[in-house]
Formats: structure tokens, C-alpha cells, sequence
């Protein structure tokens, strides 16, 4: 029965998968180290993605450019940036408790070797037979080596309120993200809404 799931989540969602090519210059890493209200940031999303998680998760140790979301900056006017070219930075270390930081071009091929796809394009082109206990191993082991990313972070011009996005990959059809908006109370910053998703 779970692999009759498995597959049907497959073919459902595989249509909106399709990732396209981007012919963009290569981000640079910046060389300024991460301020404190960034790691702030970072952090305040890391709790809230974590809050009811008992394992440890695995962070790219490189942020990714930020798209932002029109959606996403209603009522506000967002800082601009200057640089032609897109700029990320790097964690020297893990901004929040129960955190791996990982080399993202590292992890990418354990989340490739550990992809169910893998197991699910056995069973359908070889015809194997795929138990259940094959089935949960091999989501389990997506999940625990799947990589966790974080993009670059674009303030309001106050500074009062905060957009970001994360994605999570645990395979070609296994992950999920989300963009968020964040604003600043006197006990720091906090996830206010969700503005963009998507699963596959």
C-alpha cells in the first residue's frame, strides 16, 4: 500500500518539479563575515522550522541569491541592492542549536545516492518487488542526509521586517520550501507569514 502511495505522489507531483536552467552568473561568495541581525534572522527561521523536531538538521554551509516574491514585500519598501552581481555568504558556524553545516556540491551526492526515486525507478522499470520496510528505509535515509538551504535575506529599509526563503532537498522529487517574511518585536525577530510554497 505504501509503495502504491509512494508511486501516486510521484506521478502527481512530478509535473511541478521541473526545475528550469538558469543562465545567470555564478553567485560570489561574499567576503564580509554575516552581521549579527542576519544570524538573527537565520536563527528565528531555524527554530521555527525546527520547533517540533527532535533530530539534527543538515544546513548548506552557503546561502543562495534571494528572488523576492511581490507578494511578499506588500506593505514595505525593500532596501536595494547595488551589486550587479549576485552575492552570497558563508556560515563559519551553525546559527542555531542542533545544526550540521555541510558543503552543498558535498551533500548534493548523498542526496542523489539516498534518492527514493531511485528505489521507486527499480520497481517500476526492472519490476522488482519493493516492500514496505524498503519503502521506509529509504525515505528515512533521504531525510537524514536531505540538505536544508538557506537563501540571502533582503531587509526593509527600517529594518523592522525581513524576507528570506528556505528549501529543503532530500531527493529529485523529495523536498520543499517556503518564502517567509519576518518581522522584529522586542524579544527579536519572528516568522509573521508565509508568502510562497512549494512541494515535491
Amino acid at each position: 500500500m505504501r509503495l502504491a502511495t509512494a508511486l501516486m505522489f510521484v506521478f502527481t507531483f512530478g509535473a511541478i518539479c521541473v526545475v528550469p536552467q538558469d543562465e545567470s552568473p555564478k553567485p560570489k561568495v561574499s567576503k564580509d563575515a554575516l552581521s549579527d541581525e542576519q544570524l538573527a534572522v537565520y536563527r528565528a527561521v531555524l527554530n521555527d522550522y525546527m520547533k517540533d523536531s527532535r533530530s539534527t538538521l543538515n544546513l548548506s554551509s552557503k546561502t543562495y541569491p534571494l528572488v523576492v516574491d511581490e507578494g511578499c514585500a506588500q506593505g514595505f519598501k525593500l532596501e536595494q541592492t547595488n551589486s550587479s552581481v549576485a552575492l552570497i555568504h558563508a556560515f563559519t558556524t551553525a546559527p542555531a542549536p542542533k545544526v550540521v553545516l555541510l558543503d552543498p556540491e558535498q551533500q548534493e551526492s548523498k542526496v542523489k545516492q539516498n534518492d527514493p526515486q531511485n528505489l521507486i525507478k527499480k520497481a517500476i522499470d526492472e519490476r522488482e518487488p519493493v516492500t514496505d520496510g524498503q519503502l521506509d528505509k529509504s525515505l528515512g535515509l533521504a531525510f537524514s542526509t536531505g540538505l536544508f538551504s538557506l537563501s540571502e535575506i533582503v531587509f526593509d529599509k527600517g529594518h523592522r521586517h525581513a524576507v528570506v526563503s528556505y528549501s529543503f532537498v532530500c531527493g529529485s522529487l523529495c523536498g520543499h520550501g517556503n518564502d517567509l517574511v519576518l518581522g522584529k518585536t522586542g524579544k527579536g525577530w519572528k516568522v509573521r507569514k508565509t508568502c510562497r510554497s512549494w512541494i515535491s
